[in-house]
């Protein structure tokens, strides 16, 4: 796993992190860990992009001809038996 160091962070800046951290009852690296996750999330074209490679590799695995049940029912089957 990667790991960024922040530098020269502006005094009155990094007080209001610790205040927010601590009303959130996180440390200011976990705070900042989290900011930087939502900020580096997948845009939606991105997703987009990535479900229709997905789509795009399974509709070359079926098998012409032959019925095939979607992965979503078979889980929903298996979960439904529990």
């Amino acid at each position: 796993m990667a790991e960024i160091a922040v530098r020269r962070i502006d005094d009155a800046a990094f007080a209001r992190l610790q205040a927010r951290a601590k009303a959130r009852d996180l440390s200011v690296k976990a705070l900042a860990r989290a900011a930087r996750h939502a900020v580096a999330k997948p845009t939606v074209a991105q997703r987009t992009a990535l479900i229709r490679q997905t789509l795009a590799k399974t509709g070359a695995a079926r098998i012409p001809g032959a019925a095939q049940t979607p992965g979503w029912m078979l889980i929903r089957e298996d979960r439904d038996e529990l």
